[in-house]
């Protein structure tokens, strides 16, 4: 009897460690992900060459007036070729013009509101003793939804910017890379270009914040937080090098201002899968946390 007492502690402290967790994670409002135009991976705009009105006649004085104005010309379109506005169109385009506008949110935004963080369960628990399976799933699943506490958080100095805005406790938001990336789209939607990215799986467990992929743009749940979470009780039970947490399915959508190159609103998605041993029990389970944020200028 000692030891099924035991067991059911050891899954109890699995829950407590993921409501522990989830209470340091959020997300923000849904991206409006409807096109009017076409998909910047597709197609892209050629830059258009604005006219000369000069007439070059076989005069001297007209040649070189007409050389000035064929400069002025040209000088003008490789302006607009490189226009800040510009819908980025393959994948490293894409991944740069996100890079470069995220990383200017927290040193530059005036405030960014957190409008909810909701937590799911993906995958149903598998647990070494069978018969345990069904409470801890009935546990785990009382504790998802919204996190009521993330829920109009507003974020306006730069601590708490840093803190639960991503890449938490950083001052930059995204270090991604072509490597780091599955694909990578911009739609033209009127005023504002839609972005959205899909990260690499990250297989190898434990990375840090800042490493693998999603580790590079996504306040990611990490090995450390799942240890701080559960607390001097739960790891007395619990088997601190069994511990693996890896992710997949992650996304992040943007909503970028064409005229500034302000990100609006932003939403991040993970799916992580935590295992681990208590007590001589093995667990594996799946969570997707999404956080919704929106980017006051």
């Amino acid at each position: 009897m000692k030891a099924k007492i035991l067991s059911c502690i050891a899954i109890l402290l699995v829950a407590a460690v993921t409501v522990c967790t989830f209470a340091s994670c959020g997300k923000d409002e849904n991206i409006d992900e409807t096109a009017t135009g076409t998909v910047a991976e597709t197609t892209t705009a050629a830059p258009v060459e604005e006219e000369t009105d000069a007439v070059v006649e076989e005069t001297t004085g007209v040649e070189e007036t007409s050389e000035v104005i064929t400069e002025a010309s040209e000088a003008a379109s490789e302006e607009e070729t490189t226009d800040a506005s510009a819908m980025p169109s393959t994948k490293e385009e894409i991944i740069a013009y996100y890079n470069e506008n995220a990383n200017r949110i927290k040193p530059e935004c005036k405030t960014i509101v957190r409008n909810y963080a909701l937590n799911t369960q993906t995958r149903d628990a598998v647990i070494s003793n069978s018969m345990l399976s069904g409470i801890a799933n009935k546990l785990i699943s009382a504790n998802m939804g919204y996190d009521k506490k993330a829920e109009g958080q507003v974020l306006s100095s730069a601590e708490d910017k840093s803190e639960h805005f991503p890449v938490k406790f950083q001052t930059w938001t995204s270090k991604l890379t072509t490597a780091d990336v599955i694909s990578a789209t911009c739609t033209d939607n009127g005023d504002y270009y839609n972005i959205v990215i899909t990260l690499v799986p990250d297989t190898t467990p434990n990375i840090g914040l800042g490493q693998g992929h999603a580790g590079k743009a996504i306040s990611i749940v990490t090995k450390d937080s799942i240890v701080e979470g559960a607390g001097s009780l739960g790891m007395s039970v619990i088997e601190e090098e069994s511990i693996s947490v890896t992710y997949k399915d992650c996304k992040i959508e943007a909503k970028v201002e064409k005229a500034t190159g302000n990100i609006v609103a932003a939403n991040y998605y993970q799916d992580w899968t935590l295992s681990l041993t208590a007590i001589g029990i093995d667990v594996t389970v799946a969570f997707g946390i999404e956080d919704d944020y929106t980017i006051n200028w």
